[in-house]
């Protein structure tokens, strides 16, 4: 029995579309759903694009003068969820490398448009 030509897309069968090799793993979905969730607070951007402007780390109370947040409570918040992307050595604070890249890759964005 031949397949009926509604079933198939004239640019091929379903199958042939689908196998881009650049399509999103479902497995890295989770992943990038956690990025998402970190990346959408305001004092969160802010600690990311501050450590990103300096080139050398910074203190926990100059950190958080510069980006302006009063409650100590919630600026601990904000760096716990920043974790793996910001680190603090000897209390002092820098991006990690995937922190850079992920500001440096949304700043490209940015700036390509």
């Amino acid at each position: 029995m031949a397949i009926p030509t509604w079933l198939c897309a004239e640019d091929g069968p379903r199958d042939e579309r689908d196998a881009d090799p650049a399509a999103v793993d479902p497995s890295d979905l989770g992943a990038a759903t956690d990025v998402f969730e970190v990346l959408a607070d305001p004092t969160r951007l802010a600690v990311l694009a501050t450590l990103h402007e300096r080139s050398t780390p910074m203190s926990y109370t100059a950190l958080r003068e510069a980006t302006s947040v009063e409650d100590k409570g919630r600026f601990n918040y904000h760096l716990r969820r920043l974790d793996g992307l910001v680190r603090s050595v000897d209390g002092e604070y820098y991006l990690t490398r995937r922190g850079a890249e992920l500001v440096e890759r949304a700043l490209a964005d940015e700036f390509a448009r």
